[in-house]
């Protein structure tokens, strides 16, 4: 008895814990989390960063010497001769003799080894500053999707709202319609009042089904900006009023922005190409060496090891461009151009965004004013629309009379759903303003 006691409570924790947790409901910043694990563009990008990683290792390398094993075997058929002068070894005339080894091998190893060589040293800064670039354009790539599930949700809650406010002008026509049948039946309404109204209560179902039809196609691009399968249910949690980024920063400096960090890596890129195309005319200073075994014999009988000797020897070589400095002259004014440009798009992008972040507040700010304003006259009309409802009822005015009410009630309506999308709109303008995505 006791064991089924506590099988029938442990199933019914689970089943109340499975009531609470709803894995299709997501806050605003949870679907954000979703999309950025989700979108497989984002994880594209990220291989952009292990092949920057990878290049600076390659550059890193160039350092490495260089070991090559080469070997030559070859065979005489005619010894070169060479001229001996007259006197030596007791001859009294100049003659030409054959010297030398009919076979000849020759097994060794070259060593060369950079000791001073600009080039690589600025190609391993290039290929830095390049993977920093990278990550800050793959931020650049973040922030586009959080922006653009932060539109896709809040304009989910936007359509929802519509929807809601259709259903409840449904509701009013609907009521205006029983009422007047009502009437109808007693005599005291015209028929073609009566008409007008189920006309009215139809158009107003007409327009509730538009409006739910397009809440869920908003749902339908959410999901799609969160990569989330068709059919997969979702639900918001949030709603207009605390739908906020969560990962809001303090600060709202220019110099924050992905725009100005990537100019500002271009700029830098622009700078190493200029000092390697300026190093390019400068010396390269190189160690080299070789150890070398040779087998000189009239045959290729290797086991003869009397007739094998090894040589050696180590060197230091050096290089000094003569013309490159003429060539590379256009390359280097190009690079010069370039960082005089980037310079002027900077400060123009820096004033740019002071701008954006001090308009955009200012429309927030104001989008918010003009929303508790409409809140007020929205529930107004409501109290109207009571009213009205309890007048038209009893008999204290015509139909149309009641329509002319109904169109101002609309318009508050309406008015209401253009400030809340003006504050949505407002609200991400100020948050990207800010860099807060």
């Amino acid at each position: 008895m006791k064991m089924s006691l506590i099988f029938l409570l442990m199933m019914a924790s689970i089943a109340v814990a499975a009531q609470q947790i709803s894995p299709g409901a997501y806050s605003l910043q949870q679907a954000v989390d979703t999309a950025l694990k989700n979108r497989y563009d984002l994880q594209a990008n990220q291989y952009n960063v292990l092949m920057a990683v990878n290049t600076i290792g390659r550059a890193k390398k160039e350092w490495i010497p260089v070991v090559t094993g080469n070997g030559t075997i070859r065979y005489n058929a005619q010894l070169q001769a060479t001229y001996i002068p007259a006197g030596f070894g007791g001859l009294t005339e100049p003659t030409l003799l054959a010297l030398g080894a009919k076979s000849v091998t020759i097994l060794g190893l070259d060593l060369n080894q950079a000791i001073y060589r600009p080039a690589i040293r600025s190609n391993i800064n290039i290929a830095k500053n390049n993977l920093e670039w990278q990550k800050e354009r793959n931020r650049q790539a973040e922030i586009d999707i959080k922006v653009k599930v932060t539109e896709a949700y809040l304009n989910v809650l936007l359509k929802d709202l519509q929807q809601k406010i259709a259903g409840d002008n449904e509701q009013r026509y609907k009521e205006y319609a029983e009422i007047a049948e009502g009437k109808f039946r007693q005599g005291t309404l015209l028929e073609n009042d009566h008409l007008r109204a189920a006309l009215d209560y139809n158009n107003s179902r007409i327009q509730t089904e538009i409006a739910r039809q397009h809440y869920r196609i908003a749902l339908d691009q959410l999901k799609y900006e969160m990569n989330l399968p068709a059919a997969t249910a979702v639900t918001l949690t949030d709603t207009i009023g605390t739908a906020v980024i969560s990962n809001t920063s303090t600060t709202a400096s220019p110099d924050n922005r992905t725009e100005v960090r990537q100019l500002l890596f271009q700029q830098y890129d622009n700078k190493l190409q200029l000092k390697k195309a300026k190093e390019s005319v400068l010396p390269t200073v190189s160690l080299i060496a070789n150890y070398s075994q040779q087998f000189l014999y009239e045959k290729f009988e290797y086991g003869r090891s009397r007739w094998w000797s090894p040589f050696s020897y180590v060197g230091v070589t050096f290089s000094l461009p003569i013309t490159d400095h003429i060539k590379n002259a256009h390359q280097i004014r190009e690079y010069q151009q370039r960082i005089r440009q980037t310079e002027l798009n900077l400060l123009q992008r820096q004033t740019d965004i002071a701008y954006e972040i001090q308009q955009s507040e200012a429309t927030l700010r104001n989008a918010e004013r003009n929303l508790q304003i409409m809140k007020s006259n929205y529930a107004l009309s409501g109290t109207i629309y009571e009213n009205q409802r309890r007048q038209y009822s009893l008999g204290s005015f015509e139909y149309n009379d009641l329509l002319d009410t109904e169109r101002s009630l609309n318009t508050a309506e309406q008015n209401y759903v253009k400030v809340v999308y003006d504050l949505l709109v407002a609200k991400v303008a100020y948050e990207k303003a800010l860099d807060n995505f």
